[in-house]
């Protein structure tokens, strides 16, 4: 989400505080009695239900930051108020049973940061209206630039309910779950670096689609070899692994584990002229017990001009082939300014993207760009009234900057 309105920064020595004020509409589902349900957040207008929800209710934030600061320690001391339009009361399951229902809520939190020498420490704890407490803490070690250890845990209780809160966590809301996770950053050779974290958590309370308690891992792994100043190659592994209900026998409901691993292999290399070239192997497996295997893979080619002072470009090139939609493969695509584009593959195709920007003057340019998605085994895209009758897909962007 994003807020409208208005803030100041006011500083006296080394304490600053920083008042801050929000008056917007925005979309909602709402029941029969007029209480907002759940928020829209996709954005889109298209058809007479979507335009009946747009900028139904509104929204007000209100709420001061204090913060102090020296050369090594800061502390600071927060406090926001919510107030809707209307009544927020989302319908009672059992995942939400102590979601807010409320036209209104507040939160207060303290938070600090402090170094000293090679450790760093860092962390704040909230409170909520009704007493709940979420916390989290951070602990950094940096003996040198070769060589970086850090660990964090967090505690966000099911009671705990921050409507616009953002921290570490694995769940969307900042709430019903523990978690530590731990990181190193290192470089054992000259030519080789690598970066690795796990992260545990655990939910205490059921979630959606998990009708118990539940708790998984998330594992990464990226090594990096640099041949040269131009030239590297990539290996990177994750692995996440959580649980779910799934109808196993059939006819019969259980909460089971379930897995997905990710592997890419990446070449890159850049060349004197203002070329570089991005060559990636992408495979994904999908593992549910008592399931066979899900499996899928990509092979692109990126290539990028920066040369120029008035003209840069892009280019990409893409060949995917899926068993299902959780072995979907993540390909990043240079878009248009301020916009970012990371699309997902399934099934069987290729993906061509051509992009460019060219500046006539310092303060005038032009940016285009065209995607292309073609699959070979299917002949409609997407359902209802997203829904293309044929097997491939175009899109086209421009934009015009102008800068006055």
């Amino acid at each position: 989400g994003f807020f409208r309105g208005a803030a100041a920064v006011f500083q006296a020595g080394k304490i600053t505080v920083i008042p801050f004020y929000s008056n917007k509409r925005f979309d909602a589902n709402l029941s029969r009695d007029g209480e907002i349900t759940s928020f829209k957040t996709d954005g889109y207008h298209r058809t007479p239900s979507e335009i009946e929800k747009k900028n139904n209710s509104r929204e007000q934030v209100t709420g001061v930051n204090i913060n102090y600061r020296n050369e090594q320690l800061q502390l600071g001391v927060s406090g926001v108020y919510h107030a809707y339009s209307r009544m927020y009361c989302p319908v009672v399951r059992e995942y939400n049973y102590y979601s807010l229902r409320d036209s209104s809520h507040f939160n207060a939190s303290i938070d600090y940061s402090y170094r000293l020498n090679r450790l760093a420490f860092a962390g704040e704890t909230a409170v909520a209206r009704n007493g709940a407490t979420a916390t989290t803490h951070m602990i950094q070690y940096t003996p040198s630039g070769l060589f970086s250890l850090s660990a964090l845990y967090r505690h966000f209780p099911i009671s705990y309910n921050a409507m616009h809160a953002q921290a570490f966590s694995e769940g969307s809301r900042v709430q019903n779950e523990n978690g530590f996770y731990l990181g190193v950053t290192f470089s054992p050779l000259q030519k080789v670096s690598a970066t690795t974290y796990i992260d545990l958590f655990r939910f205490p309370w059921p979630k959606d689609q998990v009708d118990k308690p539940s708790a998984g891992f998330d594992f990464y792994f990226l090594g990096t070899y640099a041949m040269d100043r131009n030239s590297n190659f990539e290996l990177r592994y994750k692995i996440k692994q959580k649980e779910q209900n799934t109808d196993y026998p059939e006819n019969s409901r259980k909460v089971l584990p379930y897995n997905t691993q990710k592997i890419r292999l990446r070449y890159n290399h850049a060349l004197n002229n203002g070329w570089d070239f991005r060559t990636t192997l992408d495979a994904a497996l999908f593992r549910r017990k008592f399931f066979p295997l899900e499996k899928g893979f990509m092979l692109s080619q990126h290539a990028g001009y920066r040369g120029g002072k008035k003209i840069r470009g892009d280019l990409f090139a893409g060949y995917f082939k899926s068993d299902t939609y959780a072995t979907r493969l993540y390909s990043y695509e240079r878009n248009l300014l301020t916009t970012f584009y990371m699309p997902s593959f399934h099934g069987k195709g290729i993906r061509l993207a051509a992009s460019g920007r060219y500046a006539f003057t310092p303060r005038l340019s032009f940016s285009v760009k065209i995607g292309h998605t073609r699959y070979f085994d299917r002949e409609t895209i997407g359902s209802g009234t997203e829904r293309i009758s044929g097997n491939r897909r175009t899109d086209l962007f421009t934009y015009w900057q102008w800068q006055f």
